[in-house]
């Protein structure tokens, strides 16, 4: 459990209901003081930390459960869908993400002892926090409170992070993130793919095929590393990407909706519903 006093210091900074980044580059908080409908969203590589409170995270049908006792490992961009049941002003829910860097990664990997390989099927995106991991982000979130060393010392305390990780049981499967012709350094590949050539076809085989993998491997491995199919990944970036353009009001739904790859506007909108609970037109009400 994190410290109290870390806990009060974050409520008397950070903004309610609105996600922020910190002075540490590439360190976010979000704060909530009541509880939150189902947003969704595309989760950049990264480290999510419930401090406070709990969420649920949908992936795909699944959902799982997080509050101080685990942290979420997100290795490539993932869809997710986050719903905050219980949130109070009394007792806000605290969130905190730190991207992951993978240079840093590979610095620090290079340094430290090579350990056993182990099986990476059965890991998941939920990892066991453990107190070194959750002692080294007190620091870097106590940090915030000094400005001045925040250049120096962000470093070698996110270093720490990352030491505690790749050290620790679950820590391969960060490993294999930085390693290439891993699995997961493949996959990261095909999903970094999808997300650039939203509006494409895509033919599974030959993603599979550029990736060095069998089609039923690359669906295999792409499932344990997303939680989804390579087609529902796809569908699901597509429809975040069309409702963040919906949103902005610039272009016609119609538009948009061919935009992100649907030939189809009546499939398009059974898609849209069925994820979001609402139509597309609905968002412009």
């Amino acid at each position: 459990m994190i410290h109290s006093k870390i806990i009060d210091q974050l409520l008397s900074t950070l903004p309610k209901n609105k996600t922020i980044e910190s002075t540490v580059s590439g360190l976010f908080f979000y704060c909530a003081d009541r509880p939150s409908d189902m947003v969704s969203y595309i989760q950049e590589p990264s480290i999510c930390i419930v401090l406070q409170g709990e969420r649920e995270i949908y992936l795909g049908a699944e959902c799982q459960y997080f509050d101080d006792s685990h942290l979420m490992f997100c290795p490539v961009n993932i869809p997710i869908s986050v719903h905050i049941e219980q949130a109070t002003i009394e007792k806000p829910v605290i969130v905190l993400s730190m991207k992951l860097n993978l240079a840093t990664i590979r610095e620090v990997l290079a340094k430290i002892p090579t350990k056993q390989s182990i099986d990476e099927r059965h890991l998941g995106i939920k990892w066991q926090l453990e107190d070194t991991v959750l002692s080294a982000f007190e620091r870097l979130i106590d940090l915030l409170n000094y400005p001045n060393d925040i250049e120096f010392l962000s470093l070698l305390i996110q270093q720490e992070i990352y030491y505690r990780l790749l050290m620790a049981q679950q820590g391969e499967k960060l490993r294999q993130l930085v390693v290439n012709g891993s699995h997961t350094h493949r996959i990261t590949q095909a999903t970094d793919w999808l997300k650039a050539h939203l509006g494409e076809p895509v033919m599974i085989e030959d993603l599979a095929s550029s990736c060095g993998m069998s089609v039923s491997g690359f669906h295999q491995h792409f499932k344990e590393i997303t939680q989804l199919s390579p087609l529902q990944y796809q569908k699901s970036l597509r429809l975040m990407e069309a409702r963040r353009l919906i949103q902005l009001g610039e272009e016609q739904i119609s538009q948009i909706a061919m935009q992100v790859g649907y030939e189809s506007p009546s499939q398009f909108s059974r898609e849209y519903k069925r994820l979001f609970g609402i139509s597309p037109s609905s968002e412009l009400i």
